[in-house]
């Protein structure tokens, strides 16, 4: 097949994806974190300060799809492909509501970009309903068995495929900007969830390779296609469960819990200016 590698400017993103040259912000600036067995503990070590601030928002991407699609994103062009996946459907959005109220509790603002477990909505509508609130970071929540990792974006992380035109396309991630937060973020929501799960957390990137009719590659489409939004996208599980096959509910809560601490860790309370 004749190969193919289009340059299409769009918002940040061209196909090659363009590179953003803001400067990147302050680091966070919350106290460091003590575990406890409470999700209120588990937020308890800082509490928002009365001082009035814009308070900073998290987009929780609770992961999978109720019914299959399988369509381009109107944007960059890129194959989005997404399915139900049993258990982990239900699984990941209990983990999201958890998470939100924890951090609604000492002063985040939270939105869901998956409303309820049987909404249809895909990856390019979840980037903007992100984008649409302000996000300071999006947090994409999955289980698979025997994976515990975090998948920040990085100069460089590409999928391709055919594309609508039947011609070969590939995708790059190159906003520099963004591509720093992810991974700032990653690392320390990694280190939070390592501590609280109580087994090693790895910063990595991802492999799509050989799972058609998911383009290869090595970053999840929704990262990829969310240029100015720094997103950081985890998966949990157990030897024997997660994806289709149901995480106890036990686990489900220390997930639940090391996500919260990573996000507090990450980004404060009160935003910073991005």
């Amino acid at each position: 097949m004749r190969r193919l590698i289009r340059a299409v400017a769009v918002a940040g993103l061209v196909v090659v994806i363009g590179a953003c040259s803001t400067t990147d912000p302050p680091g966070p600036t919350s106290p460091p974190y003590r575990a406890t067995s409470a999700y209120a503990s588990a937020s308890a070590s800082s509490t928002p300060s009365a001082a009035p601030c814009d308070r900073t928002v998290v987009a929780l991407d609770p992961g999978h799809n109720p019914v299959t699609v399988d369509g381009f994103d109107p944007v960059t062009g890129v194959r989005q492909v997404d399915y139900p996946n049993g258990a982990e459907d239900r699984d990941v959005f209990l983990v999201a509501q958890r998470v939100r109220a924890a951090l609604s509790g000492v002063g985040y603002r939270v939105v869901l970009l998956k409303r309820s477990v049987r909404e249809n909505v895909t990856y390019r509508q979840r980037v903007e309903r992100a984008q649409a609130a302000g996000a300071d970071i999006a947090v994409s929540i999955h289980t698979s068995p025997g994976v515990n990792a975090v998948f920040p974006q990085r100069v460089g992380l590409y999928r391709e495929g055919t594309g609508a035109d039947g011609e070969h396309l590939r995708v790059v991630f190159t906003n520099r900007a963004t591509a720093v937060r992810s991974q700032r973020y990653a690392r320390l929501i990694a280190a939070r969830r390592t501590a609280i799960e109580g087994h090693p957390v790895a910063v990595t990137d991802n492999d799509f390779g050989g799972r058609a009719p998911l383009w290869s590659g090595n970053i999840p489409v929704i990262a990829l296609i969310a240029d100015d939004t720094p997103w950081v996208y985890n998966e949990f599980g157990t030897a024997g469960a997660g994806g289709s096959i149901a995480v106890p509910r036990s686990r489900l809560e220390d997930y639940a819990r090391g996500l919260t601490a990573g996000v507090r860790a990450a980004v404060p309370v009160c935003a910073v200016s991005r």
